[in-house]
């Protein structure tokens, strides 16, 4: 069964696949499910699941990832194909306002996989038609998922940048010591760049480097709808010896809270502790560049 206006095999039924793929050329699956889900940042920031495929005949699994829109893309044309057929439901796009997407992207691998488990076990027309085979036929961009068994690859690191790609921006910090604690207050932030018509909701996030484990990530409150926020917020670093803190970064991101996609990067800096002379207060204006995020 195919679709009107595919006359051959070397067409695709899918938009993300460059041709169709049948169970004669790639082997019956025995089984499929989803082994995780990954952050993606091309051409923007989605997330991905990464689905382990075992076929007959064939000793290792193969990986491919595919993502949440090309999972309802499969169900909207099996739909078509099956009209009169039973498929298993697919689950809701809905996106409650402050959700936050990683817990989204959790609740949909559980809920994706539940509908691939099910979809393997409809009928036989369903599960050895050319749509499903196509599905689950690794492409391209699977060989480059350097995806494991047991293991993924770590997610790439993306540059701090606004949504224009701008940073621009200053942040005043106090910086002081004492009783073994490091207090960073906060002030202000000036001058962030917004280039879709509607100002941020800015808030920073600290970190003292290195830090494999993020436990010294600290985090003020979000300031809404503004180029220009006002904070005066401590962040607080207790336990640190002098001789500890001249050998630590503070790394500082100012980020926009969003509703319903990533959070949005606006800036960035990195200071170097043994560059403070921490007997005494350092209050001063710092310039936002492009640095990692960590």
């Amino acid at each position: 069964m195919r679709f009107s206006g595919l006359p051959s095999n070397d067409e695709p039924l899918l938009s993300f696949s460059p041709r169709t793929y049948t169970l004669k050329q790639d082997g019956r699956i025995r089984d499929a499910s989803i082994f995780t889900f990954q952050k993606r940042y091309s051409p923007e920031k989605h997330y991905t699941y990464v689905l382990r495929v075992h076929r007959e005949g064939q000793s290792e699994a193969q990986f491919v990832s595919r993502t949440y829109d090309e999972f309802q893309e499969l169900h909207s044309k099996l739909t078509i194909l099956f009209a009169l057929w039973k498929l298993p439901g697919f689950p809701n796009k809905m996106v409650l306002v402050r959700t936050h997407i990683k817990d989204v992207a959790a609740r949909r691998k559980v809920e994706l996989n539940n509908y691939v488990h099910n979809l393997l076990r409809s009928s036989t027309e369903v599960t050895q038609c050319d749509l499903v085979y196509t599905f689950f036929h690794p492409i391209g961009r699977d060989d480059k998922a350097e995806v494991f068994e047991g293991m993924s690859k770590p997610p790439e690191v993306p540059p701090i940048s606004s949504r224009s790609g701008r940073v621009e921006g200053e942040v005043k910090l106090s910086v002081s010591y004492r009783n073994s604690t490091l207090f960073i207050m906060v002030m202000h932030i000036k001058g962030l760049v917004s280039d879709d018509g509607t100002d941020p909701n800015p808030y920073v996030k600290t970190y003292l480097l290195p830090d494999p484990q993020k436990t010294s990530k600290r985090k003020t409150k979000i300031s809404r709808k503004t180029l220009n926020p006002t904070f005066n917020e401590m962040l607080v670093y207790s336990g640190y010896s002098k001789e500890t803190l001249s050998q630590r970064e503070l790394q500082l991101s100012v980020l926009s809270a969003e509703s319903l996609r990533e959070n949005c990067c606006l800036g960035g800096l990195t200071l170097s502790l043994k560059d403070f002379d921490l007997s005494r207060e350092t209050v001063g204006w710092y310039k936002l560049t492009a640095v990692p995020s960590f």
